[in-house]
């Protein structure tokens, strides 16, 4: 019976079904008490499951049972060197301990008690594995090499504390949420997004914010549930927050309820002048509960009226800009000290505050702009372009989801600087511009203002005349009132920072942002919204058909919704990249984040921001696990919308996986891959970590692996704008998806025995990275294989590979046998160089590469070679393809992280070790930063005698 149930659970093996599998094998080792294969199948099977504890359990079983079989001196023996059992159990049994001890389910720390017996047992089988005779056997080698590293892996232990251990992974997972996961830019300036395009939503809606699908939360299933989570990634003008804030108040009403429900919502972006804006928006919300309270009708007007200016457009009357500047002065006052002056629903997190006090500090002040300029740089040929969105690097974007065919005539009509949405209007018609439609349409066009409340309409006499008989005014009343708007009227501060505006490309040299379309689009969708959660008639100041009564409308009902959940609600602002800013959150590395704030989540929006951040690998891999399981992470698709027929195309591009096979790897499913990109692309939690059985196999598993990371190291093509692709994954990313990979559920050996062939330059496969125009089709499912397996070169990559391995040792869920040569973490420095950039604008290739030589896209690399008379680094940076096939004409290495890029500056910063840098420095090699996708050099090479070495991990 026994061997039945062993030959039984041997199909199960080779069958890849372990569970099955452990069970026969379980079975046959209690059938049979003295058999030690029975032992030895089940500690295999429990080793490929992943569960090393057990395993050596097993281990330690099946080795007691063989010594039974040689009995010397009539007591049992150690196996002889020619037994093949005892060989396969002492490797595993080394193996079992490393992968144990490197994904934490063993500590030589604090090791659980076993019997002397079982020690008795373990040191029997280190002194099997000293015998030294058939060197040349595969198996022998195998066994010794598991061994040394076994040994190794002990002594390095014994030399420090439990405490010291833990305290060394926990830097080494700092050092990866620090470490760089996309290629650099050319320059590393922020781009300063002011006004959102795509419509409003809740987070309680369902997709595409659907209010009838089955993705809903506000269904009477969460009628009882009392805590809600948020995170908005790059979190922009905030309009879905409002949104969501909206409609959650709504919720509770509905429900009688709203103390008893928790609120957070965490917004994270890069750029701090886009939560100082909200902090001031937030401030401002809370000063018009203040003026309710007092009744101070006025009062409540002018801050709703600057609210809607700063929020929705370029110029505002001074009387906002004042209450804006007011608004600041207290925050800066006021944030550091989180005195009680502050609305109690905010919190700045610590780590991003001095950042986003720089930006309200410089708007406490008078800026100095000129309003005229300003209309003037807006509406001339350069505003014209913007307006009708042909700025080259955004073309395509923030029309791509206008709402129903009627509304898309009226804003492309808008856009293209009609006066009215259906044709012109006769002229010399008198109109009251607070009745009238198109009226506002008319003055903006010609003024580049949207209309005030009209209780405060006197404090501007001219626009108060012409606002009376708009579009039969004459040039009179229009000359007046312009000149009336240069001098009561300025920029809105908020549009203005000391990082992006000035930037060539971003704004004008001269310190004025480019404006970008109209607002009344948005503001559209803003009256489709509130509209649906209006119950009754708005205030008094808020009705008509302006802009403002519009607006005034949805924030009066922020400010209702503000006040119902006031005591439970928390907003966190954070200055981080959501993907690796959730992880340093949950972590703790941001310090004095109050323990009870959430650090798994209900939802997460993160708008387009995926469109540039490799889509859905980077998403499934940072941020899915910190969302609660059933729960989603949202993203829509904007810069390259037609690119993808549907969501599936969408996610192999990013992936390299199809939907169905998600799931399998990355423990995460897309819920709507039939549908196209305009709608929202989510991804669902799934429980982890998942069965093995419903996981890839390890052939599986490591075929995944090797096609991303070829495809990581040598770039596709881009495709020109609206279609453009961005892939900026590196090395760093690929560290973190096989770090989440054990999180999955995948057993710590899989990944290091994939790893272990890249680290020792061994890896043979059949895969060949896509080298066309972006996106990867899902035919390359199929294409990527080649005739024939081949052994890729991956020697290029290896300063890289061996400074990750570095910094991220003591941390990685697997081990790996590391080259003698590799170094360790004080080995790592990191270097500065000052580079001559290379004026790309008189490239022989600029006329081809159009506007994808923007210097924000994520795409350069830095090449590191030996100076060769027959290659340039142009051409050298085409030849990265040969490199991985085994082209030897250059000694080169590739950094595809690079720490700092900034060629307006020239500077470039990497971390290596200090041996390369020495071998480097005396055989004169040199440094060139290169676009990963074009193929080009961006500066001229410096030789490694001009490095600087700046500091040591």
């Amino acid at each position: 019976m026994a061997e039945a149930a062993n030959s039984k659970g041997n199909d199960f093996y080779k069958e890849g079904k372990y569970l099955k599998a452990k069970k026969c094998f379980h079975e046959a080792t209690t059938l049979d008490p003295e058999e030690p294969k029975y032992a030895s199948n089940l500690s295999a099977v429990l080793y490929e499951l992943g569960r090393y504890p057990a395993a050596i359990k097993a281990i330690q079983l099946a080795w007691q049972r063989l010594r039974a079989k040689y009995v010397f001196n009539d007591r049992p023996s150690t196996p002889p060197q020619v037994d093949m059992l005892a060989l396969k159990l002492a490797t595993r049994f080394a193996k079992a301990q490393v992968s144990g001890v490197a994904n934490k389910t063993i500590s030589l720390h604090a090791r659980a008690e076993q019997t002397d017996a079982a020690t008795n047992l373990d040191n029997d089988m280190e002194k099997f594995s000293l015998f030294q005779g058939k060197e040349q056997d595969p198996k022998v080698r195998e066994m010794t090499a598991a061994w040394g590293l076994w040994r190794r892996l002990r002594a390095d232990c014994a030399k420090h504390s439990a405490e010291e251990c833990k305290l060394a992974a926990g830097d080494a997972d700092r050092r990866l949420r620090a470490l760089p996961i996309f290629k650099a830019p050319i320059e590393p300036v922020l781009e300063y997004f002011r006004f959102g395009h795509d419509p409003v939503q809740s987070l309680l809606n369902g997709l595409y914010n659907s209010t009838t699908d089955n993705y809903r939360l506000d269904t009477p299933q969460n009628a009882d549930k009392t805590d809600w989570s948020f995170v908005f990634g790059g979190s922009g003008d905030c309009r879905h927050v409002f949104g969501t804030l909206i409609h959650l108040a709504d919720f509770a009403r509905r429900q009688g309820k709203s103390k008893n429900v928790n609120v957070h919502m965490t917004l994270l972006d890069i750029h701090p002048a886009t939560l100082a804006r909200l902090a001031i928006m937030l401030s401002i919300l809370q000063q018009i509960i203040e003026a309710r309270k007092k009744n101070n009708v006025t009062k409540v007007v002018e801050l709703h009226a600057t609210i809607f200016y700063l929020f929705t457009t370029m110029l505002m009357p001074d009387y906002c800009r004042q209450i804006l500047i007011d608004t600041a002065k207290s925050l800066v006052q006021e944030l550091p000290s989180d005195s009680g002056k502050i609305p109690s629903f905010l919190s700045v997190n610590q780590n991003s505050l001095s950042a986003i006090l720089e930006v309200l500090q410089y708007w406490c002040s008078p800026l100095p702009k000129s309003t005229k300029t300003f209309v003037e740089r807006v509406s001339g040929v350069g505003g014209l372009l913007s307006s009708m969105g042909l700025n080259p690097d955004k073309l395509g974007v923030g029309n791509d989801k206008l709402e129903g065919l009627g509304d898309s005539l009226a804003s492309l009509s808008k856009l293209f600087g009609d006066s009215s949405p259906f044709g012109a209007k006769p002229k010399g018609r008198v109109v009251d511009a607070y009745i009238d439609d198109m009226a506002e349409s008319d003055i903006y066009d010609r003024l580049r203002i949207l209309l005030p409340p009209k209780s405060l309409l006197s404090r501007s006499p001219a626009l108060a005349q012409l606002s009376k008989s708009s579009t039969g005014a004459s040039d009179r009343v229009f000359t007046a009132t312009t000149h009336e708007i240069e001098e009561l009227w300025h920029p809105n501060p908020t549009l203005f920072d000391l990082i992006s505006t000035g930037h060539p490309g971003l704004g004008d040299e001269s310190g004025y942002p480019n404006i970008n379309g109209t607002p009344f689009s948005s503001i559209n969708s803003f009256a489709k919204f509130s509209k649906s959660f209006r119950r009754g008639a708005p205030p008094a100041f808020c009705s008509g058909k302006t802009g403002f009564a519009t607006m005034a409308q949805f924030f009066d009902l922020v400010v209702d919704a503000i006040e119902r959940l006031q005591d439970s609600l928390k907003i966190e602002i954070i200055k981080d990249d959501v993907f690796t800013g959730v992880q340093k959150l949950v972590s703790g590395e941001l310090k004095q984040r109050p323990k009870e704030y959430p650090t798994t989540y209900t939802r997460m929006f993160l708008s387009n921001v995926p469109d540039y951040t490799n889509g859905v690998l980077t998403t499934a891999v940072h941020l899915t696990p910190h969302v609660q399981t059933g729960g989603h992470a949202m993203a829509n698709c904007l810069l390259n919308t037609p690119s993808f027929h549907q969501i599936a195309d969408f996610c192999y591009n990013y992936s390299l996986l199809t939907p169905d096979e998600l799931p399998r790897v990355l423990g995460c499913q897309i819920i709507n891959p039939n549908n196209n990109c305009f709608d929202d692309i989510v991804l669902e939690k799934l429980p982890l970590p998942q069965p093995l059985d419903k996981l890839a196999s390890k052939k599986e598993l490591h075929t995944y692996l090797t096609h991303l990371l070829l495809c990581i190291l040598c770039s596709a093509k881009p495709n020109m704008p609206p279609a453009r692709v961005d892939m900026p994954n590196n090395l760093n990313a690929f560290f973190h998806v096989l770090v989440h990979l054990h999180r999955v559920g995948f057993p710590s050996h899989w990944i290091g025995d994939f790893m272990q062939f890249v680290v020792s330059d061994t890896l043979v496969t059949d895969i060949k990275p896509y080298q066309g125009i972006l996106p990867i089709p899902r035919t390359e499912i199929k294409n990527r294989f080649l005739s024939a397996p081949r052994k890729v070169h991956l020697n290029p990559w290896k300063v890289e590979l061996q400074t990750a391995f570095a910094l991220l040792n003591a941390m990685l869920p697997f081990a790996i046998a590391r080259p003698s040569d590799y170094p360790t973490l004080n080995d790592i420095a990191t270097y500065n160089a000052k580079v001559v950039p290379i004026d790309l604008e008189r490239h022989k290739d600029v006329y081809s590469w159009g506007p994808l030589v923007s210097p924000l896209i994520k795409a350069v690399g830095l090449m590191f070679y030996r100076p060769h008379k027959r290659f340039k680094p142009d051409a050298l940076a085409r030849r990265v393809l040969g490199l991985l096939e085994g082209d030897q004409d250059v000694e080169m290495q590739i950094i595809l992280g690079a720490e700092v890029v900034d060629m307006r500056k020239g500077e470039v910063s990497w971390k290596m070790s200090t041996v390369w840098y020495e071998k480097m420095k005396s055989e004169q090699w040199v440094m060139a930063a290169y676009r990963t996708d074009l193929h080009f050099a961006v500066c001229e090479p410096l030789g490694a005698d001009k490095w600087t070495q700046v500091l040591f991990v």
